[in-house]
């Protein structure tokens, strides 16, 4: 086993979908909901993107017998948006269609693919309502689609984005990211359906609480979503609060480089998870 495993496991819900849905079952009996994610991305083969596919049906399968919903994330270049646009598009169909109620969103990767996955949630979720998807704050451009989602009544998840981005397409400083999250998170929760609003952030959360009592938005009208082991006390607080809170949780063989990817690929990424460590092991949190 990998040296990193013993820290990855923390952040990972195991290698298999039976592992993962222990977690899923530990995270609905203590109140969360669940948005699944079956590691993996960048495919280079159709065979590979079909396997990824298959995997989702077959954790639907295992899924099905319970009574509660799940929400799948996914990533278009793991279906095969980088081999063909046409195949990717049928693999999503294949699934789209195997979830049944369950909610299904497609997850934002670096800005080379933030057109071709928008321009596929839209193409598709007018047959396929249980169609969501994840956009960036710190991209200048997420105005524009925030705007476009809500006008075609697409639940949204916001995220400030953990991708390293040029400074002419990109916010660069955590005060401008923090910002126009804000404002677009406001407006999501005003006019969006059922939005997530993803971030460990205490300060946006302390914000994004305040409109919410200020504003009277109904609890149940939206989601606060966060990562799988991280900041689990801040998670329990917000539900304890009476809000509807959903973690996301990945799972899956390719475990390692999502780890060394997420870890390396800023270094705010390293500081972020060990001071969410530091402030749930001695109970330093803002929000309680």
């Amino acid at each position: 086993m990998h040296i990193l495993y013993p820290f990855a496991k923390r952040f990972i819900a195991g290698e298999n979908p039976q592992t993962a849905l222990r977690s899923i079952h530990k995270l609905h009996d203590a109140g969360f909901l669940s948005s699944v994610d079956i590691l993996g991305e960048d495919v280079d083969s159709r065979e590979q993107a079909i396997a990824a596919r298959e995997l989702y049906v077959e954790l639907l399968k295992i899924f099905a017998p319970v009574n509660f919903p799940m929400d799948l994330s996914v990533k278009l270049t793991q279906m095969g948006l980088d081999i063909d646009k046409d195949f990717c598009r049928d693999n999503l169909e294949t699934l789209l269609t195997a979830a049944g109620n369950n909610t299904v969103r497609f997850d934002m990767e670096g800005s080379a693919h933030t057109q071709p996955t928008l321009e596929m949630c839209l193409e598709l979720h007018p047959k396929h309502k249980i169609v969501g998807q994840a956009v960036q704050a710190y991209l200048f451009r997420t105005q524009a689609d925030v705007d476009q989602l809500i006008e075609n009544q697409i639940s949204v998840r916001l995220c400030k984005g953990a991708y390293k981005e040029n400074p002419s397409i990109a916010y660069q400083s955590m005060d401008d990211i923090r910002k126009n999250f804000l404002r677009l998170g406001f407006k999501l929760l005003k006019e969006g359906n059922m939005p997530a609003i993803a971030t460990h952030d205490e300060y946006l959360l302390s914000e994004i609480l305040s409109f919410v009592s200020r504003e009277n938005i109904p609890p149940e009208s939206f989601y606060f979503e966060m990562l799988y082991g991280v900041a689990r006390d801040l998670q329990n607080t917000l539900l304890t609060k009476g809000f509807q809170v959903r973690v996301y949780t990945p799972f899956g063989k390719a475990w390692l480089p999502y780890t060394i990817r997420r870890l390396l690929e800023k270094k705010e990424n390293i500081i972020f998870v060990m001071t969410h460590l530091f402030r749930e092991t001695f109970g330093l949190r803002k929000i309680k």
